[in-house]
């Protein structure tokens, strides 16, 4: 994903399992390597039909519960949906910036 980068910001030992991934320094996405699970930005209109398709897909951890999802890794969702909600989450963040922030960063 173009312009993604991946950060362990936080220097504290109960959160040096968790990365972010951002675009322009906005997350789309939160990983949680010690409880497998991610956090991903999520289309508000497709938050309940995703949490009534599987159980692996619930409210998010400590994010806005309206626009983002826990996704957990050794669950019911495939590895291709999971992928595919990680590449929506880019693009809603992607979508965000300015025009021109998307063409300093050639998006």
């Amino acid at each position: 994903m173009p312009q993604a980068k991946e950060n362990a910001p936080w220097t504290e030992p109960q959160y040096q399992n968790l990365i972010t991934f951002t675009v322009a320094d906005k997350w789309f996405c939160l990983l949680d390597i010690e409880n497998k699970f991610c956090d991903v930005k999520c289309s508000p209109e497709n938050v309940e039909e995703l949490q009534a398709t599987y159980k692996g897909v619930q409210p998010a951890w400590h994010m806005n519960k309206t626009h983002w999802i826990k996704i957990v890794l050794d669950s019911d969702v495939p590895e291709n949906e999971i992928e595919s909600l990680v590449k929506q989450a880019y693009e809603l963040i992607v979508k965000s910036l300015t025009k021109s922030k998307r063409q300093e960063l050639g998006l």
